[in-house]
């Protein structure tokens, strides 16, 4: 939730300073943009291992006892 604002925040600072005080803005953009983007990989990679680890469990609940759903 920071990442994003700390992007926001940083637009909307660069909109209200003049050219040369543009550049103070940009760290603040690369940082929250760069935060957001490994969150979202980090995101992905987690649900790629879940998904692989649903994968390798029996097929059928049948193997483990219990009744098949109608």
């Amino acid at each position: 939730m920071a990442a994003p604002a700390l992007v926001c925040l940083g637009l909307l600072a660069s909109l209200q300073r003049t050219n040369g005080e543009k550049l103070q803005t940009i760290p603040m953009v690369v940082v929250g943009a760069g935060l957001t983007l490994a969150a979202c990989g980090q995101w992905i990679r987690h649900r790629h291992r879940i998904l692989h680890a649903l994968r390798k469990t029996p097929q059928s609940a049948a193997d483990h006892g219990a009744k098949p759903r109608p």
